[in-house]
């Protein structure tokens, strides 16, 4: 099944917002990257395509670690996370 969740996910670095879904079962490292990879598309390379990113719950500023899936980090629909 590839269930998806909708977030809002903000970009501090660029001062923008985007609706996202993401993959419920994928690991938060790997949709870190497809997130950079996207976003670095959509600025025409604005924003860097590196390592050093994480994802933050927006609301309690909690860190995701990067092993765990996305629906088991806790992420549901409506979420709203920070890219930095």
């Amino acid at each position: 099944m590839n269930a998806k969740i909708l977030v809002e996910l903000y970009v501090p670095e660029l001062d923008i917002k985007y609706n996202v879904f993401l993959p419920a079962s994928r690991k938060i490292s790997n949709v870190i990257i497809d997130l950079i990879k996207g976003i670095n598309e959509l600025t025409d390379g604005a924003y860097p395509i590196n390592n050093r990113h994480a994802l933050m719950n927006g609301d309690s500023c909690e860190i995701y670690n990067n092993n765990v899936n996305v629906k088991d980090a806790g992420i549901r629909n409506g979420t709203k996370l920070l890219l930095v």
